[in-house]
């Protein structure tokens, strides 16, 4: 019996655009502005973006960018190579599940894949999804053999994340019952690097399992 082996993609949606931040976010005052923008890149998706209309889109990036060998190497139109297995609106997060022999092709189609539906924007027609009007960018921070390997990763990428931002938040906190103590060095004021450790410039971790 042949086991087919698959790979699944951990990606985030960012939205480096400020045009494509919603204008209904406020900016909070105690919170650094470089804070701010991480938040706003990092903001919400729309509810419009269902986990089948992603795998749609990336089906259909694909066949533009490969042709019919692309749709033939995901197993065919109608075959189900790509799903995805995890979408939250709420953090921009997804995993993606595809073959293991094509998953490099998923990744560039992810790459060539610039929008997302807009907030509040209907179907253009009757059985018509919605318009891709918001500009992103699909990033793919993980390739793994297992669900599990992506899972744990979005769980601790989240984590880092809200600790992260908890500690910019308590920072600018104490800025405003001290004055500007943080902008002399010499005043023993804590002072919060933004840029994380620990091979964060490693974006993508590739596992090597075949599992």
């Amino acid at each position: 019996m042949v086991r087919l082996k698959h790979r699944y993609l951990l990606l985030d949606i960012l939205y480096p655009d400020p045009s494509s931040w919603p204008s209904t976010t406020t900016q909070h005052r105690n919170v650094s502005s470089k804070s701010q923008s991480q938040i706003q890149i990092h903001a919400p998706t729309s509810d419009a973006l269902t986990p089948g209309l992603l795998a749609k889109m990336v089906r259909e990036e694909v066949a533009e960018t490969f042709g019919d060998w692309g749709i033939g190497r995901l197993g065919g139109v109608g075959a189900g190579g790509v799903s995805v297995k995890y979408l939250s609106p709420a953090t921009s997060t997804a995993i993606i599940r595809c073959p293991r022999a094509s998953f490099r092709l998923v990744w560039t189609a992810l790459t060539y894949m610039s929008h997302v539906p807009e907030y509040g924007n209907p179907s253009r027609s009757k059985g018509a999804g919605p318009a891709l009007t918001r500009p992103c960018v699909f990033r793919v921070i993980r390739v793994s053999g297992t669900m599990r390997k992506a899972e744990e990763e979005a769980i601790r990428r989240a984590r880092r994340e809200i600790v992260r931002l908890r500690e910019a938040e308590e920072v600018g906190v104490l800025g405003d019952l001290v004055g500007g103590l943080e902008e002399d060095p010499g005043s023993g004021a804590v002072v919060v690097d933004d840029e994380e450790g620990n091979g964060e410039d490693e974006e993508v971790d590739m596992e090597s399992d075949d599992d």
